[in-house]
């Protein structure tokens, strides 16, 4: 399918920021192939799309959630993470279904693709169901998975389990054209031992992939670690192999001077998650002093159960303003680094090539934002308004891979009505089962 886009005003997001006035472009299949002032007479598109009074750039990549707890949304709001996990979340997830994680992540798709959403890194359980959510809508994923949270240790044993992880990973890696990629999961220190950690440094290795884990999330477990180990998460993950990998770590919110020079030398992508870390009272990541010092981090929302969105605009608002407040400098965090971390770093925290960007040769990762509704008129610096004042609800279009998934503000791979009711109903028996 070739696409033509006339009237962009695009936001490139490349080195320099460059801001393209009137311009066409043309896709060709899932790859940007020309970008100019006139139409190219090479190209005859099958489709066009007027961005007329849109701004258009890269979509957004949501670099750390758990898709399916769209489905405990709005409960158990007040409490630390231990006791919000051990009290409130675990127990419902005991008791999900494959039906239950389908429903939870069309829920989650629909409404990251709503938000200009058009990839997630995603660590969750019953993995095959979201595979299925995935391969419907169209949008990109990177499905983490790990040994101890396959479900299959109970059934195939240890071993058994561990191979199973590394065939999922295998076979699915580049699936759906490539709008798939995989890595390994640990979900934390506190809940994977140090023999799984060495099992998942290597696995993450034979495969080729990055891992994923939740790390210095708290005081708490930071505190925990030193007395098991005599060591912070950070250097027990360099200890046992695992920053031997592409790691991409969510929170990373307790981080002390040596534990951020790891982060460097070892190309760790932190994943800043503002909303969750908040919402939870975990505290708030030092993401200026890990610009400053040369680290590139991502952005993600957390699950919808720790935020209660799966909304980067919000993030990348919520990023924007936290920092300033709270060291008292508006200027240690600025417009740019923000959206950089929301597109560029985060499709790296992913593992997607040629994403991030609008250019000749990379991926059509693109999305149109409405620059006349009354929040952002009026529009004068794009930089400014995608980060001050831009909601999800302006976002008019979602491309992914070439694929239109969103136009005119209507969801094209997904009924949402359907998947509301269905993800209600889901919601309703896992809490009368609670």
């Amino acid at each position: 399918m070739n696409t033509m886009i006339k009237n962009a005003d695009i936001l490139t997001m490349d080195e320099k920021f460059t801001i393209l006035k009137n311009q066409v472009i043309c896709i060709e299949e899932d790859k940007i192939v020309y970008i100019g002032e006139d139409e190219p007479f090479f190209f005859i598109p099958n489709r066009m799309i007027n961005a007329k009074n849109k701004i258009v750039m890269p979509g957004l990549f949501n670099a750390h959630t758990h898709c399916a707890m769209t489905l405990m949304r709005n409960r158990s709001n007040d409490l630390p993470l231990e006791r919000w996990l051990h009290e409130q979340i675990f127990p419902v997830e005991a008791n999900l279904t494959y039906k239950d994680v389908y429903n939870g992540a069309m829920l989650g798709i629909a409404e990251m693709i709503r938000g200009g959403t058009v990839a997630y890194l995603d660590m969750y359980y019953i993995h095959e169901a979201s595979l299925e959510a995935i391969k419907e809508t169209g949008i990109k994923a990177n499905l983490s998975y790990g040994v101890s949270t396959s479900g299959k240790v109970k059934e195939l044993g240890k071993q058994g389990a561990e191979q199973y992880c590394k065939n999922f990973i295998l076979t699915n890696k580049n699936a759906f054209k490539g709008r798939l990629n995989t890595s390994v999961e640990i979900h934390s220190v506190y809940l994977v031992d140090e023999p799984e950690l060495i099992l998942s440094a290597k696995m993450a290795k034979e495969t080729d992939t990055l891992i994923h884990i939740h790390l210095h999330e708290t005081k708490a477990e930071v505190e925990n670690c030193i007395k098991t180990y005599g060591m912070t998460p950070l250097q027990l993950c360099a200890k046992t192999g695992v920053l031997d990998n592409r790691v991409t770590a969510a929170h990373t919110v307790h981080v002390n001077d040596e534990d951020m020079l790891l982060m460097k030398e070892k190309n760790v992508i932190p994943v800043h998650n503002p909303s969750s870390n908040l919402l939870l009272g975990s505290g708030i990541a030092d993401i200026p002093k890990m610009l400053k010092a040369g680290i590139k981090p991502a952005i993600g929302t957390d699950g919808a159960a720790s935020n209660n969105t799966l909304d980067m605009f919000k993030e990348m608002h919520l990023t924007s303003l936290i920092h300033r407040g709270y060291k008292g400098d508006s200027n240690v965090i600025n417009a740019r680094q923000v959206l950089t971390m929301a597109t560029a770093n985060g499709a790296r925290a992913l593992g997607f090539d040629k994403c991030g960007m609008i250019k000749t040769g990379m991926k059509a990762d693109i999305i149109l934002v409405d620059t006349e509704s009354l929040n952002m008129t009026p529009f004068h610096d794009p930089v400014s308004a995608l980060v001050y004042s831009v909601r999800a609800t302006d976002v008019d279009t979602v491309m992914v891979n070439g694929e239109i998934l969103m136009k005119d503000k209507q969801l094209l791979t997904i009924d949402e009505e359907k998947v509301k009711y269905e993800a209600a109903g889901s919601a309703a028996r896992l809490y009368n089962l609670f």
